[in-house]
């Protein structure tokens, strides 16, 4: 009985690991357009997989004269109304070129609704009739090899383009025709240069547009825009005939040999407990970095690997509670810390947001946020008392207080024995 369960439990769970693909295989009409019902030049398949746009239609594979197949990955479906595509919900079309004018018909010439699956992979459909004849197009669907020779100081490169809409350099595909990291040929590279290649798949070989990078982010990009297919063959080359390094410069240039450990010293608010920071390291996202706490003031960060660090203050790990400008607002732009110019960095944080408490860690005594009275550094006592001498609030803490929110007017607050007055506004 065990054994039956565990092979059950096998072909269930085999089952589940393949369900998210489907394979269909595709006959088209080629036999010299006998009965106008137009050539196969191409094969490709549209659906709500697509949001049914037929400019990023799939292109099917060719197996011979007629007859294709194309394999698509459930995960990769959009949402239709809110609610992800399935392959049980799938809807489809093939089309003999990126266009509705290519559109598949009925066999008898008229316009077709649509296809779904059957739930049996792989799928068989028939192709009988197109709308139009075939896209002229002798560069689309095609592997391309692009070889670019930089100068000796680019120890990496990326080229990224339309052919995988814009990946980030550095992006790791599934497929080669979506990764971006071009491959070192130390055979031909030299004293004076480095030889990268790459081979991507494009749609349109002659609509091709593609940049470089000398790191795997875009802060390592090249300056100049984008670089377009010029030479018919299937190899395109960026240097001349003696390997002279192309009239191309970048931002920044990476080099993994020449990372750097960062030492930052933060001075902060009193009575700050926790300090982080997050932002961007060589251009990359980074999750939340913690300090070290040194005294009641400052904070340490250590960070490895840098060659460029970009980055907010936090008191939490919350991107709410980002450190103050000396205004009292949010800091919107990142600060810098360039490995390449130095190492240690000190930095003064004037204030801190704090979403939990609701309260400004910032050097004054009193503060209105939203219609709430925010006290820093009480050491015994609160009172508040509105214009006709009623006490609203009292609390007995030692730390910072908020207050409930209050209606607009005069104020009396009482601070460890001292009166003040404030103005709701």
């Amino acid at each position: 009985m065990k054994k039956f369960i565990s092979i059950f439990c096998f072909f269930f769970v085999m089952s589940l690991a393949t369900a998210a693909t489907a394979t269909f295989n595709i006959t088209v009409p080629n036999d010299g357009s006998q009965d106008g019902h137009h050539q196969t030049q191409w094969c490709l398949i549209v659906g709500n997989f697509n949001g049914w746009d037929t400019g990023n239609a799939v292109y099917c594979q060719k197996i011979n004269d007629t007859h294709y197949t194309v394999t698509l990955d459930e995960s990769t479906f959009a949402s239709e109304n809110g609610m992800p595509v399935t392959l049980a919900t799938l809807q489809y079309l093939y089309l003999n070129g990126p266009d509705w004018v290519y559109v598949m018909k009925n066999s008898d010439g008229s316009i077709m609704n649509y296809l779904t699956y059957s739930g049996i992979s792989p799928q068989n459909d028939i192709v009988n009739y197109w709308a139009s004849g075939g896209y002229e197009c002798l560069r689309c669907n095609k592997r391309i090899t692009i070889d670019f020779y930089t100068p000796k100081s680019v120890t990496e490169c990326y080229a990224t383009g339309n052919f995988n809409d814009w990946k980030t350099p550095g992006y790791i595909g599934k497929q080669d025709s979506t990764s971006t990291k071009m491959t070192l040929n130390t055979a031909k590279s030299n004293a004076n240069g480095n030889y990268f290649t790459i081979n991507i798949f494009t749609k349109n070989a002659d609509a091709l547009a593609i940049r470089f990078s000398a790191g795997p982010s875009w802060i390592y990009l090249q300056n100049e825009g984008e670089l377009h297919l010029n030479d018919p063959s299937t190899n395109y080359q960026y240097f001349d005939g003696v390997m002279n390094p192309p009239q191309v410069t970048f931002a920044r240039v990476y080099n993994s040999g020449t990372l750097k450990t960062v030492n930052i010293t933060a001075t902060v608010p009193n009575n700050t407990n926790e300090l982080y920071i997050k932002g961007l390291k060589n251009g990359i996202a980074t999750d939340f970095i913690a300090g070290n706490k040194n005294s009641s003031i400052t904070f340490t960060f250590t960070v490895l690997d840098v060659d460029m660090l970009e980055y907010k203050y936090f008191s939490a790990k919350s991107d709410t509670n980002v450190e103050l400008k000396a205004d009292g607002t949010k800091l919107s732009v990142n600060r810098i810390a360039d490995a390449q110019q130095a190492i240690i960095f000190t930095d003064t944080v004037l204030g801190l947001f704090t979403s939990v408490q609701n309260v400004v860690l910032y050097p004054t005594l009193i503060y209105l946020n939203d219609g709430a009275i925010m006290i820093e550094n009480v050491k015994s006592r609160v009172e508040i008392f509105d214009i006709y001498g009623r006490n609203i609030q009292y609390s007995k803490l030692n730390g910072n207080f908020v207050s409930k929110v209050l209606s607009k007017g005069f104020y009396v607050i009482r601070i460890d024995g001292t009166a003040r007055k404030i103005v709701v506004k």
